[in-house]
């Protein structure tokens, strides 16, 4: 049985929570453009960075660990959450009492964001007991039970922004969508989990989590700093207004791009862990997961990369146009990232969590010099840097991969350039079908443009790619092998 089989299945097995996310950020995004400014989407999208920094550190000092360890007892779970809770509640205090005071009379917009950013840190107090509760599911492999958490909590996090959105309460009501969601998730984890955890100190068993752990802190906190420093560049170039922009343009990608990515990541942790003492194994693992993965996602993000333009203009209206280019560029920056995702999970498996501190540090460096320079090209410069930081980022994990566990970048390049000249074939031929109907309405435009997309899409990979549906066909009809659950001690 082909080693990524049950990867594979179990990666489609949570598609309802892509498209749900999906279908949940389109709704919304159409309902708050015609309620919020792009003035305040530029500000909830700074608040939401400053919190996300904060956030790191509760949320990834623990979960990979308890992930990616071998052997694994309750009293580690009960210790890392008596940790993450009183880290929550520590840095929730320390912003509520600095934040306030660091605003000085007449602050710039962006330094403005601390204040409700002192009030949304609230959130912390769910994404640090939710990351081990995370870490529980993904040991037992219910990952279908935290894409129901994830689904549930934006569901009812959209709902409730909307009702804040429709009474004038402003920022507040996109700050509520990630807040509100954070909480009902961390319900339907706990409900759902299928051990009883109690926060309590086990120092022994923290210490022996936060050798890897800390490696991976200090590369979450390096991609939080990269996503503060990016938000704030943006900002003093192009303004709220801009940022705004950006953040229209991520709500079109990111959805997909996020839900793919960290799907993809914690089921491919969970099951490259179980092979990383087999070197050969996990090279194996590794590249046929690229292979079989990149047929189903390369045309998603390279035909977003064509239609992102028309989807803006049909749910946000001809305001938004600016963000079409961002958004085209971002598209292409997640075409690269839907394969190197899964190079980094298998150097995280191994346990290799400082390569991907380093990983953090260059996409940190390349981003930030990308955006001062190309600045002068306009607002799509904030796309093109993510799509240049991520090209660099992918050079660097074949190298590292090649060196961990003798990844051959051929055998990952070959197959992933193959399907992206038919990707690219079908978005060609997406913008030859939308050039007549320039006068049709948008919507128009847009339907024909995906049935294009898809039509022309799959007799490509009918044709040129046939061995590869098969076997993707073939792994989907098998069930992943059955792994003990998560009680006194978990093995692999």
């Amino acid at each position: 049985m082909s080693s990524a089989s049950p990867l594979l299945k179990w990666l489609m097995s949570s598609s309802v929570d892509v498209v749900g996310r999906v279908s949940l950020q389109i709704v919304g995004t159409v309902l708050f453009t015609r309620l919020l400014p792009p003035e305040t989407f530029g500000l909830a999208a700074l608040t939401m960075v400053y919190v996300g920094l904060l956030s790191m550190v509760t949320s990834a000092l623990f979960e990979e660990a308890l992930t990616q360890r071998r052997i694994v007892r309750k009293a580690h779970f009960n210790g890392a959450l008596a940790a993450v809770l009183s880290l929550s509640l520590s840095l929730w205090g320390l912003a509520l009492l600095i934040a306030p005071k660091v605003l000085p009379e007449g602050a710039a917009m962006e330094v403005a964001a601390l204040f409700p950013a002192s009030f949304y840190a609230v959130i912390l107090l769910a994404d640090g007991p939710l990351s081990i509760y995370t870490a529980v599911a993904r040991r037992q492999q219910r990952f279908q039970d935290i894409a129901l958490g994830n689904l549930i909590g934006l569901m009812v996090g959209t709902a409730t922004g909307l009702a804040l959105a429709a009474a004038g309460v402003g920022v507040w009501a996109l700050l509520s969508v990630q807040l509100v969601a954070r909480y009902v998730n961390l319900g339907v984890m706990v409900l759902r989990c299928k051990v009883r955890l109690w926060p309590r100190w086990h120092p022994a068993e923290v210490r022996q989590l936060t050798g890897f752990g800390g490696w991976n802190l200090a590369g979450r906190l390096f991609e939080g700093i990269n996503d503060t420093v990016f938000q704030s560049l943006v900002t003093r170039h192009f303004g709220l207004e801009g940022n705004g922009f950006l953040n229209m343009a991520m709500r079109i990608i990111e959805p997909i791009r996020g839900a793919t990515g960290a799907i993809g990541h914690n089921i491919a942790m969970t099951y490259f862990s179980r092979v990383q003492a087999d070197p050969l194994k996990l090279r194996s693992a590794v590249e046929q997961t690229i292979t079989q993965t990149s047929l189903l996602l390369q045309p998603v993000f390279i035909g977003l990369a064509v239609t992102a333009p028309a989807i803006i203009l049909v749910i946000a209206g001809p305001g938004w146009s600016m963000s079409g280019p961002v958004a085209t560029a971002l598209a292409l920056a997640g075409a690269v990232a839907s394969a190197t995702n899964f190079i980094h999970s298998g150097l995280s498996a191994s346990g290799r969590a400082d390569l991907g501190f380093v990983s953090n540090v260059l996409e940190l460096v390349v981003t930030t010099a990308a955006l001062v320079l190309l600045a002068p090209l306009g607002l799509v410069a904030t796309g093109l840097a993510r799509l240049i930081a991520w090209l660099v980022d992918g050079l660097y994990a074949l190298l590292a991969a090649r060196r961990v566990f003798d990844l051959q970048a051929i055998a990952v390049l070959k197959p992933l350039l193959t399907v992206s000249f038919s990707a690219n074939v079908m978005a060609g031929c997406v913008l030859l079908v939308q050039l007549p109907l320039q006068d049709v309405s948008p919507l128009l435009r847009l339907l024909a443009a995906i049935a294009t997309g898809a039509v022309v899409y799959g007799l490509l990979a009918a044709h040129f790619h046939r061995d590869a549906l098969m076997a993707i066909l073939r792994g989907l009809r098998r069930s992943p092998p059955t792994e003990p659950g998560t009680g006194d001690e978990t093995e692999p």
